[in-house]
C-alpha cells in the first residue's frame, strides 16, 4: 500500500468528505450525550471525572458506540470551524468591501436558517397548540432575534440559544465580520503572528473562560476568541503551506489526553484534536473521497446541522429505557430522519433562493 502523503492540501471534494464526516459527528452526538448515564463531553466546561468515566465504560460493547460519539462526536465541530477559515483564506483573501464580503455570507447561510426557524415553529406550534406558541416566544422569542443578529453569544446572561447548537450561527458571523482583519494580520505578520495571535486565544481563554461563564453565562467557546487555533490552523494550511507531519499528531494527542486530565490544558483539546483528525485523513481519503454518500450528506451539512438540535425529542422518548440495542436504533432513526427533513430544506432553499440551479438527486 502506498503511503498517503500527510498534510492538508484539500480540493472541494475533500471538503464536502469531512464535512459529511462533521456533520454526522454532531448528530450523532447530539443524540447520544443526553441519554442516561451518557460519557458527557468537556465541550463548555471541563470536568476530569467525565473522561475517567469514558475511559470506563468505552470498552463495554453494548455502550462503546454511544460513547465515542457522546464524548467525542462534538469535535466535528472543529473541522468546521477549520474548513470555513480554509476556504475564505482561498476564496476570499483579498476583499476589498467588507460590507459585500459580509453581506455575500449573510446572503449564503441565512436563507436555511430562516427555513430550519420556520420549521422549528411550526413544530411548537403543532405541539404546543397557538397559545404554547405565543408563550415561547414572549419567553425566548428575542434570544432568537439575538441569534439572527450574530450577538446572543456576546451577550451577558442568555447563554445557548434556544436551539442549543444555534450558537454556531452567531460564531460564524462573528468570524465573518473579523475576517477581513484576520487575513489582513495574516498577511504582514505571517505564521509567527498567528502563533501570537493563537496563544493569546488560549490565555484568555484559560484566564477568564471560567468567569465569564459562571457570573455572565457567556461561553468564550461560542466565540471566534475561543477557536481562534482552529481558525489560524486554517489560514495557516490554506496561504502559508503548513503541512502537519507525525510529530505534531503526535504531540496532539498527548496534548488532546492532559487536556482532558487537567484544567489547565483543556482549552488544547479542539485544536489537538483537529491537528490528529487532519493528520488521519490522508490515511482514508482514498476510500472516503469514493463515497458518494459522504460527499451528499457534507452538501446537505448546513440544513442538517440547524434541524437536527430540535428533531431530537420524539427519539430520545424512545430510549428511555435505557437498553442498549434500542439506544442504537433510536439514534439511527434520529439520524435518518434529520438528514431526510435537511434534504428537503436543501431543495426549498435551491428553488426559492437559486431557481436557476437544479437540485441534485438523492445519491445512488
Amino acid at each position: 500500500m502506498t503511503k498517503p502523503s500527510t498534510g492538508t492540501s484539500l480540493d472541494l471534494r475533500d471538503g464536502s468528505v469531512l464535512k459529511g464526516i462533521a456533520i454526522m459527528a454532531i448528530v450523532f452526538h447530539n443524540f447520544f450525550h443526553l441519554l442516561p448515564r451518557a460519557a458527557t463531553e468537556n465541550e463548555f466546561d471541563f470536568d476530569p471525572r467525565r473522561f475517567r468515566y469514558f475511559l470506563g465504560v468505552v470498552d463495554d460493547p453494548t455502550n462503546t458506540v454511544q460513547a465515542l460519539f457522546s464524548f467525542l462526536g462534538h469535535f466535528g465541530v472543529q473541522l468546521f470551524i477549520f474548513l470555513s477559515a480554509y476556504g475564505l483564506a482561498l476564496k476570499y483573501w483579498h476583499t476589498p468591501s467588507w460590507s459585500g464580503f459580509v453581506w455575500s455570507r449573510i446572503r449564503k447561510i441565512y436563507p436555511t436558517w430562516f427555513l430550519a426557524l420556520g420549521l422549528y415553529l411550526l413544530l411548537k406550534l403543532v405541539q404546543d397548540r397557538p397559545a404554547g406558541l405565543w408563550d415561547f416566544l414572549q419567553r425566548q422569542g428575542d434570544e432568537l432575534v439575538l441569534t439572527m443578529l450574530g450577538v446572543l453569544t456576546l451577550l451577558p446572561g442568555f447563554g445557548l440559544p434556544p436551539v442549543g447548537p444555534w450558537w454556531f450561527l452567531p460564531f460564524i458571523v462573528q468570524f465573518y465580520v473579523v475576517w477581513r482583519l484576520l487575513a489582513s494580520f495574516t498577511r504582514r505578520f505571517g505564521g509567527a503572528g498567528l502563533l501570537i495571535l493563537s496563544t493569546l486565544s488560549l490565555g484568555v481563554t484559560v484566564a477568564f473562560a471560567e468567569t465569564l461563564s459562571r457570573d455572565y453565562e457567556i461561553s468564550l467557546l461560542t466565540t471566534p476568541v475561543g477557536h481562534l487555533p482552529e481558525l489560524a490552523l486554517g489560514i495557516a494550511c490554506a496561504r502559508l503551506g503548513l503541512r502537519l507531519g507525525p510529530v505534531s499528531a503526535i504531540a496532539a494527542a498527548a496534548f488532546f489526553v492532559l487536556g482532558n486530565l487537567d484544567a489547565w490544558f483543556w482549552p488544547l483539546t479542539y485544536i489537538s484534536a483537529l491537528v490528529m483528525l487532519l493528520y488521519a485523513y490522508p490515511w482514508v481519503s482514498g476510500t472516503l473521497r469514493n463515497s458518494r454518500v459522504l460527499v451528499w450528506i457534507g452538501e446537505v451539512s448546513m440544513p442538517l446541522f440547524f434541524v437536527n438540535g430540535f428533531l431530537r425529542g420524539p427519539f430520545w422518548a424512545a430510549s428511555s429505557s435505557g437498553v442498549w440495542y434500542v439506544q442504537l436504533a433510536a439514534g439511527l432513526a434520529f439520524a435518518l430522519a434529520s438528514l431526510g427533513v435537511a434534504y428537503m430544506l436543501w431543495v426549498v432553499e435551491r428553488r426559492l433562493v437559486a431557481p436557476e440551479r437544479p437540485s441534485k438527486p438523492l445519491p445512488a
